[in-house]
């Protein structure tokens, strides 16, 4: 393998593992967001008194617009299965 060769592949690496870092970042928050979401509901149904009812309404809501959001932003997911499929593809030419 040429130096040219293993650089660029280097260069690929980093890219990759960057974004699986951001992947997983985000995952994560989303977890949180859903767990969140659904113990509010939980509070939400339960409660009694209507000013905490549309406080937990109002958390509800914030949580499932950050969800959105975020799914939306998951376009990096299929770019890095995208690249992934290429590499093997790539590499699996020459076997």
């Amino acid at each position: 393998m040429s130096q040219l060769t293993h650089e660029v592949a280097q260069k690929s690496k980093n890219e990759l593992e960057k974004m699986a870092v951001t992947i997983r970042g985000k995952l994560q928050f989303m977890d949180y967001l859903v767990w969140n979401a659904l113990s509010d509901l939980d509070r939400f149904n339960e409660e009694e008194d209507p000013g905490a009812k549309a406080f937990l309404r109002q958390l509800v809501e914030m949580h499932t617009s950050n969800l959105v959001v975020e799914s939306e932003n998951m376009g990096l997911l299929s770019e890095l299965c995208e690249n992934l499929e290429s590499i093997v593809s790539n590499q699996g030419e020459g076997v």
